[in-house]
């Protein structure tokens, strides 16, 4: 059995180990677990890792924790009572609306990983569906 560049990728890469390759099954076989790992292992490590990156960065932005820490330091940094009860007032405003995006952008990430992993079997349970109805 001859087999072509069936065991390489284009850039000239063993793909498979050519002991191991009887058919085209195990191929299939090797190509289908492969993408499950990394559909379902590889990707969702990765997102998550995204969601860690974007959950600083919208801190960052935000200057949550910033503000957190220094929550009774007055704003500006005068010592006055205006200072701090300005400052108070200007942190018990602007946090919560601060909070409610951060929660906001970070669920929609979690949304975005949900569709991520359901994806593949709604695309199955779809053409079965569309299959079967005819």
């Amino acid at each position: 059995m001859e087999q072509k560049n069936i065991l390489t990728s284009n850039g000239g890469q063993k793909v498979l180990n050519e002991s191991q390759v009887d058919n085209l099954l195990v191929i299939f076989t090797y190509t289908f677990k492969e993408f499950l790992y990394w559909w379902y292992i590889r990707m969702p490590l990765w997102h998550l890792r995204m969601l860690s990156r974007i959950s600083t960065f919208v801190d960052d932005n935000f200057s949550m924790s910033l503000l957190l820490k220094n929550f009774f330091i007055p704003w500006h940094r005068d010592f006055s009572f205006i200072g701090y009860t300005f400052g108070i007032i200007i942190k018990i405003i602007y946090l919560p609306i601060a909070i409610f995006a951060y929660i906001f952008i970070c669920s929609l990430y979690l949304l975005v990983i949900l569709v991520w992993l359901l994806l593949p079997p709604a695309t199955i349970l779809f053409i079965l569906r569309s299959i079967l109805s005819i």
